[in-house]
C-alpha cells in the first residue's frame, strides 16, 4: 500500500526478548520455589520454636507463644502472635514476668539464618509487665544466658531491637522485702533506635494524673549484656509538674547502682501526691516547688547531693542520704538557708493586735486543738541538721543564726541543741518527745533566753505602746504529757523562771486589761506619785510547777523606784485560773507614807481575763493560776514583753522569796537579794 512503511524486526532482537522472558520466568519460578522452600523450611511452628529457643538462650528465661501464629517471609520475617509470655525469675511471685495479648514481631531474615536475633520491630497491644525484687539484692530483670545441657559455655548471643511500640500496658513494680508495690498504666509507648540510643516517647496514667515522657535511653543490647551502665535522659511532664532525669543505671554485676541528675518543678501538690512515696509529704508542701539534686545509689544507699529546694520561692540547700538497710533504715538530712519566712509557708499566727475584751468572750489560754496529730514516730532513724541565717515566724521577733539538730529513733524525738538570736538576745534550748503507738506523748523542754529587748517584743506585740527600754530573761525546765495545750499544761512538772529590769511603762499603758503589770503598779502606787516616773527597776517570777499547779509564796515580786511588791497565792494551769495576793512595801529613804499605799490587792479569775480588786482589810487569799508560757489574751502577769531571761542586777532590791519562794519575812526597808539568772536552775 502506498505511503506505508514496513519495519522488520531483526531475528537477533526477537531472540533477545525471548531470552529475557525466559530469564524472568526462571527468576519468578526461583522466587516462588524459594518462598515455598522458606515456608517449608520455616513453618510457623518452627519459627515459634526457633524464636523461643533463641530468646530463652539470650535471657535464661522460658519464652513461649501460646496462641495463634502467622508469618510473612519476605522481605523480612513478620510474625504475629497471640498470648506471648516470658517466664519470671524462679523466686518471683508469679510464673510470668511478661504477658502480651497480641504481639507482632518483624525479624531480620538474614540475621535469623545466621542464628542471630535482630528484631526490626515489636508491636504489642495489651500487656501485663511485672518487675520485682526479693529485697535481698535480686531483681527479676537480671537475666543471664542459660548454660547448655552439655555443660559447654555457649557463645554470647547478640539480641538487638530496633523499634518497640506498646499500647494498653499494665506495669507493676513489687518489692517483696518492703511489702510494697507500685502500678502504672501505659497508654502508648514508642521506642525507636537512633544511633547507639533509643528514642522514647510515651504517655501513661499514674492514678488520675496523665503524664507524658520524652527522651532517649540505651539500647536493649546494653541492658542485657550487663557490661556497661544503661544510659537515660528523660523528661516527665503533666499538668502542673515537670521532672527530668539524666544519668546511667548499673546492669549486670553493677545492678543496684544508679547515677543521675534530677530536677523537679511543681505548681500544685496534685501531681506529686500521685507518687505514693511522696503523697503525704507533697500534701503539706507550699507551692510552687522546685528541686534539683545529684542522685547516687549504691545498693541500699541513696544519696541526694548538691540538693537545692525552693518552696514558695524560698531556697534551701543541703543533702539527703537514705539508707534502705533492713531492718534499720535511716535518713540523714542537712539543710541551710539564707532567709526563710514561715508565714509564706502558712506557718504561724497573725501578727495583728490582740482583740480587746469588748470584742467578746475570750478563748481559754490552753485549748484542745492537738499539737501532735501523729500516732507514732517514723520506724526509721532520722537525723536532721538545720542552719538558717534569718528566720521569720509570724508572732515572734525575727530569729537570727538558727541552728538545730534533731534525731528520731526508737520512738523518741530529740531536738538538741537549738540556738538562735532574738530581740537582741540569745536563746538556747532542747526538746524531747517520747511517743509510742497507743500512748500519750511525753514532752521534755529546756529553754534559756538571755537579754531580750523589751522594746523589740513590745513593738511586735502591741505596736510599741506599752514599754520603753528594758531587758528580759527566761529559763524553763518542764516535763509534760499529752497531745493538746490543755493536757500539756495540766500535766506540767518543773520550773519556769523569768526576770526583767529597767523597763518604763509608756503613757497610760492603754491596754490595761492585757498588761496586768501596768494596772498593778497603777493601783499600788500612791496617788501623788508621778506617772512619768513609773519605771519597773526589776521584776522576777519563779513558778515551781507540779501537775500543772504552781504555789506562789513570794516567788513573784517586783520593784519600782517607790515600792517593792511580792505575791502569795496559787496558779492552776489545769483549771486555767489565777488567784494572787499582792502586798506593797515602801522603799527606805523615800518620802512616802505607807498608809497611802493599798495594803492588799487581789488578782483573780481565769487566765485569759483575770480581774484586779482591792481588799482594804488585807485578807490573805489563796491564789490559783498564771499563764507563764501562753499568756496570749488577758493575762500576762509581768506583761508579754517581760517573758525572758537576761542579766538582772544582783542589787535589784527584791526579797529572796521572789527568787526562792522563801517564807521568812524581811525587816522593813532592808535591801533584798534578787536571784541571779538561772541560779535555781543549776
Amino acid at each position: 500500500m502506498a505511503g506505508t512503511t514496513s519495519i522488520t524486526v531483526p531475528k537477533r532482537s526477537r531472540r533477545g526478548w525471548r531470552i529475557a522472558g525466559i530469564v524472568l520466568v526462571v527468576v519468578v519460578v526461583l522466587l516462588v520455589v524459594a518462598a515455598v522452600g522458606l515456608r517449608m523450611a520455616f513453618p510457623p511452628a518452627r519459627i515459634s520454636a526457633l524464636l523461643a529457643e533463641q530468646i530463652t538462650a539470650a535471657t535464661g528465661r522460658a519464652f513461649r507463644i501460646d496462641g495463634d501464629l502467622s508469618i510473612r517471609l519476605l522481605p523480612s520475617i513478620a510474625v504475629r502472635a497471640d498470648d506471648v509470655a516470658l517466664a519470671n525469675a524462679e523466686w518471683g511471685s508469679r510464673p510470668d514476668m511478661l504477658r502480651f495479648r497480641r504481639a507482632a514481631f518483624n525479624v531480620s531474615l538474614r540475621d535469623l539464618l545466621d542464628r542471630r536475633i535482630r528484631i526490626l520491630s515489636i508491636e504489642v497491644d495489651g500487656a501485663d509487665v511485672l518487675l520485682e525484687t526479693d529485697g535481698a539484692g535480686r531483681y527479676n530483670w537480671q537475666m543471664a544466658p542459660r548454660a547448655p545441657s552439655t555443660g559447654k559455655a555457649s557463645a554470647p548471643l547478640a539480641l538487638a531491637l530496633d523499634r518497640l511500640v506498646l499500647s494498653q500496658v499494665h506495669f507493676a513494680y513489687r518489692n517483696a522485702g518492703k511489702g510494697t508495690s507500685r502500678e502504672i498504666d501505659i497508654e502508648s509507648l514508642d521506642l525507636a533506635g537512633q544511633g547507639d540510643r533509643n528514642r522514647l516517647s510515651a504517655g501513661f496514667k499514674l492514678g488520675p494524673q496523665q503524664w507524658t515522657v520524652e527522651g532517649d535511653v540505651g539500647r536493649l543490647s546494653t541492658l542485657l549484656s550487663g557490661t556497661d551502665d544503661w544510659p537515660f535522659n528523660l523528661r516527665f511532664a503533666t499538668g502542673g509538674a515537670l521532672m527530668t532525669a539524666s544519668g546511667g543505671m548499673g546492669v549486670g554485676p553493677r545492678t543496684g547502682t544508679l547515677s543521675a541528675k534530677l530536677t523537679v518543678r511543681a505548681d500544685s501538690a496534685q501531681p506529686l501526691s500521685q507518687l505514693s512515696q511522696l503523697s503525704k509529704v507533697a500534701a503539706g508542701l507550699p507551692m510552687p516547688v522546685e528541686a534539683s539534686a545529684d542522685l547516687r545509689r549504691n545498693r541500699d544507699e541513696w544519696r541526694f547531693d548538691a540538693l537545692t529546694l525552693s518552696l514558695a520561692g524560698q531556697l534551701l540547700k543541703g543533702r539527703v542520704t537514705w539508707m534502705a538497710t533492713r531492718p534499720a533504715p535511716s535518713v540523714d538530712v542537712a539543710l541551710s538557708g539564707a532567709e526563710i519566712d514561715l508565714g509564706k509557708w502558712g506557718v504561724g499566727r497573725s501578727t495583728g493586735k490582740p482583740a480587746s475584751a469588748e470584742t467578746g468572750s475570750r478563748k481559754p489560754v490552753f485549748g484542745d486543738v492537738p499539737l501532735f496529730t501523729f500516732e507514732s514516730l517514723p520506724a526509721f532513724a532520722l537525723r536532721v541538721a538545720l542552719d538558717i541565717d534569718r528566720l521569720t515566724v509570724p508572732g515572734l521577733p525575727a530569729l537570727s543564726g538558727v541552728k538545730a539538730r534533731a534525731v528520731s529513733d526508737a520512738g523518741r524525738l530529740t531536738i538538741e541543741p537549738v540556738s538562735f538570736g532574738a530581740a537582741g538576745g540569745e536563746v538556747k534550748g532542747s526538746l524531747a518527745i517520747a511517743l509510742s503507738k497507743g500512748t500519750a506523748p511525753r514532752t521534755e523542754v529546756q529553754l534559756a533566753a538571755r537579754s531580750l529587748s523589751l522594746d523589740a517584743l513590745d513593738e511586735l506585740w502591741s505596736g510599741g505602746k506599752q514599754f520603753k527600754g528594758g531587758r528580759a530573761s527566761l529559763a524553763a525546765r518542764l516535763s509534760m504529757t499529752g497531745r493538746t495545750p490543755r493536757s500539756l499544761a495540766a500535766s506540767s512538772n518543773g520550773e519556769v523562771q523569768f526576770s526583767v529590769r529597767d523597763v518604763a511603762l509608756a503613757g497610760r499603758a492603754a491596754a490595761l486589761d492585757r498588761d496586768i503589770v501596768a494596772r498593778l503598779v497603777d493601783v499600788l502606787l500612791p496617788r501623788q506619785a508621778s506617772r512619768e516616773d513609773l519605771i519597773v527597776q526589776c521584776a522576777v517570777a519563779r513558778l515551781p510547777l507540779r501537775n500543772g499547779v504552781a504555789p506562789i509564796d513570794r516567788s513573784i515580786a517586783m520593784e519600782t523606784r517607790q515600792i517593792a511588791v511580792a505575791a502569795i497565792g496559787r496558779i492552776d494551769l489545769a483549771k486555767q485560773t489565777v488567784e494572787l495576793e499582792f502586798r506593797p512595801r515602801v522603799k527606805k529613804g523615800l518620802d512616802l507614807n505607807p498608809g497611802s499605799l493599798v495594803q492588799l490587792m487581789l488578782l483573780k479569775g481565769p487566765l485569759e481575763s483575770p480581774e484586779l480588786s482591792i481588799d482594804p482589810r488585807g485578807t490573805v487569799r489563796q491564789a490559783a493560776t498564771y499563764g507563764v508560757a501562753a499568756a496570749t489574751g488577758g493575762l500576762s502577769l509581768l506583761a508579754p514583753a517581760l517573758l525572758g531571761e537576761a542579766g538582772v542586777a544582783t542589787d535589784c532590791g527584791l526579797e529572796a522569796g521572789a527568787a526562792k519562794g522563801g517564807k521568812a519575812s524581811q525587816p522593813e526597808g532592808r535591801k533584798f537579794r534578787l536571784l541571779r539568772p538561772f541560779e535555781s536552775m543549776r
